[in-house]
């Protein structure tokens, strides 16, 4: 078996070497996606806001709290806005908003830019779209009880729908953690209905996840940060951005200059030399372990925690600029 052992923060440092001689896809999803999806949602939501807002000029600045004042109204207070899935719809609102009063161009359909990861061919699975879609949507439906439930219902039958077609998509590498992104957004939303019916009964939701969960087998996620690479024959692919021969010689003569990486590729390279094709598949296939590993994924971890927030998102509160009665 080609299995061994590897710290992350030596596996950290062989995929940045690797990055700078090929630059291998991006497996790691949007920190918005992560930070609002989260226990500290809120906090992440009220750091963004001033962040946008701070970056804009001041004719730039009233012109986005204009456009929030006529989508929120006076009250400037978004129903559970400080959590969860409202909370990266709001995150993405801010984000499409400083980008258009900046003369930038923002799509307003189709996936959402940055939020899960591109396979090389510009492709991404069917639910990408449907999430993006229903982000756009929320913002104007928050304070909307009757419509967010029935939205949000919505939304997931089509996910579920989409988690089906999602079976047909391949082993690539990126279609695998896009796949856990939409699967942390699918129990998100699952988690949202629980706070629109007001319940904290956190055993049905966790039922009802283990009853439609996809994700990475676990033969490929160790449980610790430490982990355990699953033997070459599995049947993961690493598309690259380079000649991966040619990058494993210049990867190779890189990691010999100094003793860190030197010790770190002592530590994290196969038993017997069993790798899979070359080492910047290796090195690939670790910084990909590092996404799935991440425990926001382990959701059962968190359903007890996730389901009991409940938290409005007052933009008036932390507007920059005068929020006009």
């Amino acid at each position: 078996m080609g299995n061994m052992q590897c710290p992350a923060e030596d596996a950290a440092l062989l995929a940045s070497v690797a990055r700078d001689i090929c630059p291998f896809p991006d497996y790691n999803p949007s920190p918005l996606l992560l930070n609002m999806l989260s226990a500290n949602s809120s906090l992440h939501l009220r750091n963004y806001y001033v962040e946008v807002q701070s970056s804009l000029t001041p004719k730039q600045l009233e012109d986005f709290t204009q456009d929030l004042r006529t989508t929120f109204g006076r009250k400037g207070r978004v129903n559970l806005g400080g959590v969860g899935v409202v909370a990266l719809s709001l995150a993405v609102l801010f984000d499409t908003l400083g980008r258009q009063v900046r003369g930038e161009w923002v799509p307003h359909s189709g996936p959402i830019p940055g939020l899960f990861a591109k396979d090389l061919r510009g492709h991404y699975p069917p639910h990408v779209y449907t999430v993006s879609e229903f982000l756009r949507l929320l913002p104007y439906i928050a304070n909307n009880p009757t419509r967010m439930r029935e939205e949000t219902e919505r939304y997931l039958k089509q996910l579920m729908i989409d988690e089906r077609s999602n079976q047909n998509q391949g082993n690539d590498a990126i279609t695998g953690v896009n796949l856990m992104f939409g699967t942390l957004f699918q129990n998100s939303l699952r988690i949202h209905l629980l706070r629109i019916a007001n319940s904290t009964v956190v055993d049905d939701i966790i039922k009802s996840v283990r009853k439609h969960e996809t994700g990475v087998d676990a033969a490929h996620v160790s449980k610790t940060r430490k982990r355990r690479i699953p033997a070459p024959e599995n049947t993961v692919i690493f598309n690259l951005n380079c000649d991966p021969e040619a990058a494993s010689k210049a990867f190779l003569a890189e990691v010999n200059k100094t003793t860190d990486t030197q010790e770190a590729f002592r530590l994290c390279q196969p038993f017997n030399r069993n790798i899979p094709k070359t080492f910047l598949h290796f090195i690939a296939r670790l910084a990909w372990l590092d996404v799935i590993n991440d425990p926001i994924f382990d959701f059962k971890n968190q359903a007890e925690l996730l389901t009991a927030q409940r938290e409005d998102f007052d933009l008036k509160a932390y507007a920059l600029r005068k929020w006009a009665e």
